[in-house]
């Protein structure tokens, strides 16, 4: 008969945190008007304005991306008298130490700022993502040798590897929902990376 291999599971959780390196700020401007070519044109001098004064960002870190122009009564009823209304939604790439700044600019130039997220760039993220793996399976692995060991066995190889989210996962970004106010102390909290591996080593005889 064939003898079937030995194996044993465990599980390892780590969890890591940087600060962030990067804050988007999303926001809108708008117009109203009785005449939907106006109140888009208006709408996107406006963003213009936004784009040209911000002074803690360049020009190419804002991006644009909605544009929409509605039929006001059918959307926004009593809260304009005007037959439509333009609005562009505008996201902003700034450092985390400026987004205050620009939070502030946006609003004294009329926009609104809708939420601002702070996080890692894509290869910063990922490298945490990959140490966080790392630190799991290290953990899962020192976890599989002290078993096997206490059964007289040891570890030969991974036969599979699934990754589950841990209990109480915070998704790496923080969304921090602003108040209208210039005061406001933006402190970015820190990107949260949590990783859980479940895996299956094979066992051998010592």
């Amino acid at each position: 008969s064939l003898m079937t291999t030995p194996t044993l599971t465990t599980a390892g959780t780590a969890y890591r945190e940087q600060q962030p390196s990067l804050a988007t700020v999303e926001v809108t401007v708008r117009s109203d008007s009785d005449e939907p070519a106006v109140a888009r044109s208006t709408a996107r001098d406006r963003a213009e304005t936004i784009r040209n004064s911000l002074t803690a960002v360049s020009t190419d870190q804002v991006d644009t991306v909605d544009i929409r122009v509605q039929e006001a009564d059918e959307v926004f009823g009593p809260d304009t008298d005007s037959d439509y209304r333009a609005e562009e939604r505008l996201m902003i790439e700034c450092l985390p130490s400026t987004a205050e700044d620009v939070v502030i600019d946006v609003t004294e130039i009329g926009g609104t700022v809708q939420n601002v997220e702070f996080g890692l760039h894509m290869d910063a993220q990922r490298q945490l993502e990959d140490e966080t793996l790392e630190a799991a399976l290290d953990r899962a692995r020192k976890k599989a040798e002290r078993l096997a060991t206490a059964e007289g066995m040891a570890v030969a190889c991974i036969q599979s590897i699934s990754t589950t989210q841990p209990a109480a996962d915070m998704d790496g970004i923080v969304d921090e929902a602003l108040d209208q106010s210039t005061n406001m102390d933006i402190s970015p909290p820190p990107v949260e990376v949590s990783k859980r591996v479940e895996v299956v080593y094979e066992l051998t005889k010592e």
